[in-house]
């Protein structure tokens, strides 16, 4: 029977965990460790299911608190491949040399395009029909290592992010199922990157999210369904307060008035013209705390949103 591999699976979050038991149930002997970061403070987190499976499949476990830690426990185990979803620090060249199968790695963004950070955020705001995910080898630069498989997934017009990345992370568990004990048994090969066609990420941050009402009705409903939960959510200001968007739709009516001013109200929704004399209706909204419908919380048709 032919040896397996000593696999280092290091990671986070749902995804990481769904993928790492489907790499324990597709070969168990080949799993030598789980790293992942204590991330309790993220909502997101499942560190103690992590931690859970780890101690019930009999598998040594390691929580690194930051980056230097982290290589430090990658040298200790000394694998011969290592699997990342979900991490949170760079790997260093040193590091990445080490392991002599290389380090591989989910990234939801078809590369070589949306290379770097919050690549699924970015192409929803861009208004992209077509997302997907990429199982690519790590190297030095920035996400732009061989590339062994990709999935496909069409963003349909009422697709929110939490739509997508559900929808992306069963593409990344089925990519898994089909090629990985082929990558083990060293079957299949990677295939390198256009270089020629890399389009770039920049990282975000939640002052990223504030609306800009001068843009187009379709411009602003993408920003919007693209940052609502799990991320901090598409913001502007009222009452001197954020008010976070967490669900809109789009009216084809047109409405003259300033970007950014409440044209009609209902029960439930508000209609807030955009740059191009379009709407948003806004749906939802999380004010002081509380998500509410965007009717009780603007009462008011005067009410202008503004961007700071």
């Amino acid at each position: 029977m032919k040896r397996s591999k000593k696999i280092l699976f290091i990671g986070s979050k749902i995804l990481g965990l769904r993928c790492l038991m489907e790499m324990y149930n597709l070969n168990l002997n080949s799993i030598a460790g789980v790293l992942t970061v204590d991330d309790r403070d993220d909502g997101r987190s499942v560190f103690e299911e992590f931690e859970k499976f780890s101690s019930d499949k009999r598998i040594s476990f390691y929580a690194a608190r930051n980056k230097i830690e982290a290589e430090k426990i990658i040298k200790q185990v000394a694998p011969e491949m290592c699997f990342v979803v979900g991490w949170y620090w760079i790997i260093g060249k040193k590091t990445l040399e080490s392991v002599p199968g290389g380090f591989l790695g989910i990234h939801h963004s078809l590369l070589p395009k949306y290379r770097g950070g919050s690549p699924l955020v970015w192409a929803m705001i861009n208004g992209e029909k077509v997302v997907g995910t990429t199982l690519f080898s790590f190297a030095e630069g920035m996400d732009n290592g061989d590339i062994w498989a990709q999935e496909k997934v069409d963003v349909g017009d009422n697709d929110y992010i939490s739509d997508m990345l559900a929808k992306l992370e069963e593409k990344a568990v089925s990519i898994l199922k089909e090629k990985y004990i082929s990558i083990l048994e060293g079957k299949i090969k990677p295939v390198p990157q256009d270089h020629k066609k890399a389009t770039f990420c920049a990282q975000r941050v939640p002052e990223d999210g504030m609306i800009d009402w001068t843009m187009s009705a379709v411009e602003i409903y993408n920003f919007i369904r693209a940052q609502s939960e799990p991320y901090p959510g598409a913001f502007t200001f009222f009452d001197d307060r954020k008010l976070i968007i967490r669900k809109a739709h789009m009216d084809d009516v047109v409405y003259y008035g300033t970007p950014g001013q409440v044209a009609r109200r209902s029960e439930d929704f508000v209609y807030v013209i955009c740059g191009d004399n379009r709407p948003v209706v806004l749906e939802t909204v999380e004010y002081d705390g509380k998500k509410l419908s965007a009717g009780s919380t603007i009462k008011s048709i005067k009410t202008r949103f503004k961007n700071s």
